[in-house]
C-alpha cells in the first residue's frame, strides 16, 4: 500500500523532462513529433462528420470544433514548448476531445476505432505528468472504451466488442505504466550523471561504488581501491581562455579516463575539476592504473596535467557498510591527491592505508 502511496505523490515531471530534452537537443524533434501527431488527429477528427458512419446535425458541428482544437495544438507545438500548465490542459482537453469524437459515429465500429488515439495521449501524460493526471487520462480512455464496446455489443458483434475491450484496456495499460517505468529509469540516469562529460557524478559515483563493495565483500575477501584526480592549472586556464574551452578539456580528460580505464571500472566527475577511478583491485594495481592515467592526462594540447591520489582498502566483511568504506577510501585518497599537488602536480601519492 505504500508503494501505491509513493506512486501516487510523485511529482509533475513536466520541467524535468523538458529541461533533459533540451540539453540533449531532443526538444526540437519532441515539438515536431507532437505537431504531426497534433495535425494527424485533426485531419481524422474532421474526416469523420463526412463518412456515412458520422453522426449528422449538430453533432457535426462539435466534431470539427475538436478538430480545430487539435489544429490549435499542432500550431502550439510548432511555434514552441508549451509550459506545464498549458500541457496539463491540452492534455485534459485531448482526452476529452477523443471521447467526445469516439462517442459521436452513429457506426459503434468508428467508434471502437478512434480510441486508439488514448495510447498516444496515454504515453504522453505518462512520461510528463503527475499519476493524477494520467488516472484521470486512462479513466476517461476506459470508459469510453467500455461505452463504444458496449454500444458495438447491443449492435449485434458482442464477440468483437469483449475483444477489442480487452485489446484496448491492455494496451492502454501497458504504454501508460510502461511509460512511467521507462521515465523512471531515465531519472534515475539522468541525475546520476554528470551532464557535460556523461560520467557519473558524485551520486551516481556513490551507488555504483556500493554496489562494487557489496560484490567484494560477498567474495571474501577482496580490495576496493579509488583513484582521485585534480586537474593542475585548470582554473588560470578557465579564466584566461574562457569557460568554453574548460568545457572541453574536461569533456577530454573525460574521454581518457574512460578509454584508459575500460569496463568494470567507475569513473565518475565529482566536482569542477574533480574527478574519481574506483575498482575492486588492490591498491597496488590501483598505482599502475594511476600512471597509465596521469601520463594519458598530461597528453592534451592545453599542457593541463593531473595531482593523483591512490587509496584502497579491504573489504572482507558483509555486515561492512559500504557508505562507510566509501568515505574512508575516499578521505585518504584525497589526501594522497592534495599532497601530489603540493609536491607541484603531474604526480601520483598513494595512502599508506584507508
Amino acid at each position: 500500500m505504500n508503494y501505491v502511496g509513493q506512486w501516487w505523490r510523485q511529482p509533475d515531471r513536466y520541467k524535468w523532462l523538458s529541461e533533459y530534452l533540451a540539453t540533449r537537443r531532443l526538444l526540437v524533434a519532441a515539438r515536431t513529433v507532437m505537431t504531426v501527431v497534433s495535425l494527424i488527429l485533426a485531419v481524422a477528427v474532421v474526416l469523420i462528420p463526412f463518412s456515412p458512419a458520422g453522426q449528422p446535425g449538430p453533432a457535426q458541428a462539435v466534431v470539427w470544433v475538436i478538430g480545430a482544437g487539435f489544429a490549435g495544438m499542432a500550431l502550439l507545438y510548432a511555434r514552441r514548448w508549451p509550459t506545464a500548465r498549458q500541457s496539463t490542459a491540452l492534455s485534459i482537453a485531448g482526452s476529452l476531445g477523443i471521447a467526445v469524437t469516439a462517442l459521436t459515429p452513429v457506426d459503434p465500429h468508428t467508434g471502437l476505432l478512434t480510441c486508439w488515439a488514448f495510447v498516444g495521449l496515454a504515453a504522453y501524460v505518462a512520461s510528463f505528468h503527475t499519476p493524477k493526471l494520467l488516472t484521470f487520462t486512462v479513466g476517461v480512455s476506459l470508459g469510453t472504451v467500455a461505452a463504444c464496446a458496449l454500444r458495438t455489443g447491443l449492435a449485434g458483434d458482442a464477440p468483437l466488442a469483449v475483444a477489442v475491450f480487452l485489446l484496448s484496456t491492455g494496451g492502454l495499460l501497458t504504454v501508460a505504466f510502461g511509460g512511467q517505468i521507462l521515465v523512471r529509469l531515465v531519472w534515475n540516469d539522468a541525475v546520476s550523471t554528470d551532464p557535460l562529460t556523461g560520467l557519473s557524478n558524485r551520486r551516481g559515483f556513490r551507488r555504483s561504488a556500493r554496489t562494487m563493495i557489496a560484490e567484494a565483500a560477498r567474495r571474501g575477501s577482496s580490495s576496493f581501491s579509488v583513484v582521485m584526480v585534480d586537474l593542475d592549472g585548470f582554473k588560470s586556464l578557465n579564466d584566461t581562455l574562457g569557460h568554453a574551452v574548460g568545457d572541453e578539456v574536461l569533456v577530454t580528460v573525460a574521454a581518457t579516463l574512460r578509454e584508459v580505464c575500460g569496463p568494470g571500472v567507475i569513473t565518475a566527475r565529482v566536482g569542477g575539476e574533480e574527478f574519481v577511478v574506483a575498482q575492486a583491485s588492490p591498491p597496488g594495481d590501483m598505482e599502475l592504473l594511476a600512471r597509465r592515467l596521469c601520463v594519458a592526462i598530461a597528453a592534451n594540447r592545453w599542457g593541463v596535467t593531473g595531482s593523483l591520489g591512490v587509496a584502497g582498502i579491504t573489504v572482507r566483511d558483509l555486515e561492512a557498510d559500504p557508505g562507510t568504506v566509501i568515505e574512508r577510501v575516499v578521505a585518504s585518497a584525497d589526501m594522497a591527491m592534495y599532497e601530489a599537488k603540493r609536491a607541484g602536480g603531474n604526480q601520483i601519492r598513494q595512502a599508506t592505508a584507508a
